[in-house]
């Protein structure tokens, strides 16, 4: 396994008994109550770690400015104490985190389920949006770090030659009026990768925390049970 950066003590819970380790991430400026809520039905077989993501709740909020690589620094820190082997489960931001976390740390990461985010990086367009959310962020709400995270998420990279590099199974939610990151893009992402597969989520916004949770739900149970499998062959 490759050396950790440095990387900030994130806030965290656990819920749920002993099983397979499932690590939620939350998305820009969103609370991981949304994503405690979403996941209770895994809690009575799995182990389920929900961390804060920088400059987000009680979280540390480090000088800016940020990338994606530092997210991932910090949650890869979290689960090598766990002893790695986590489906990721990440929204928006979320899940730019877990892609940047597997394609870094491939050896933490057991599954990917992912919604919210595409392949590419930002063009101009997408890259001024988040630089007005960042900067209404700061003047409205007096919030450096969800501004840094939408920073962040601006200059995020293009994914897209890398992908292959990913052997985790990956299941891929999208919402069905998912306005930000709109279902074909979520598709394409799918495409890029070697083992996913890719469902829509019916009347679900980007917000899967709240409107698609069931979905969240049976995605992480696909590929922890896949993981079972495949244990279970090579013992």
């Amino acid at each position: 396994m490759p050396s950790l950066p440095p990387a900030i003590n994130l806030s965290f819970i656990t819920e749920g008994k002993d099983g397979p380790l499932v690590v939620a991430l939350h998305d820009v400026g969103r609370p991981s109550s949304d994503l405690k809520k979403a996941l209770k039905p895994l809690y009575k077989d799995h182990r389920v770690m929900i961390p804060e993501l920088r400059g987000h709740g009680d979280s540390p909020c480090p000088a800016g400015p940020w990338s994606i690589d530092d997210f991932a620094s910090d949650v890869a820190r979290l689960v090598a104490t766990e002893g790695g082997g986590a489906v990721m489960l990440g929204i928006g931001l979320g899940g730019a985190t877990a892609l940047a976390l597997a394609l870094g740390h491939p050896g933490l990461v057991s599954g990917l389920v992912l919604s919210g985010i595409g392949p590419r990086g930002e063009d101009s367009d997408g890259r001024d949006r988040w630089m007005l959310i960042a900067r209404a962020l700061r003047e409205r709400n007096r919030d450096e770090g969800q501004a840094l995270a939408a920073e962040a998420m601006a200059t995020r990279p293009d994914w897209r030659g890398a992908l292959a590099q990913v052997d985790a199974p990956v299941a891929i939610v999208a919402g069905e009026d998912d306005k930000a990151v709109p279902s074909q893009d979520q598709r394409e992402l799918a495409i890029w990768l070697r083992a996913a597969t890719f469902e829509v989520a019916e009347g679900a916004g980007h917000d899967m925390a709240k409107d698609g949770g069931p979905q969240l739900v049976d995605a992480v149970r696909r590929l922890s049970m896949s993981g079972d499998r495949e244990a279970a062959v090579t013992a």
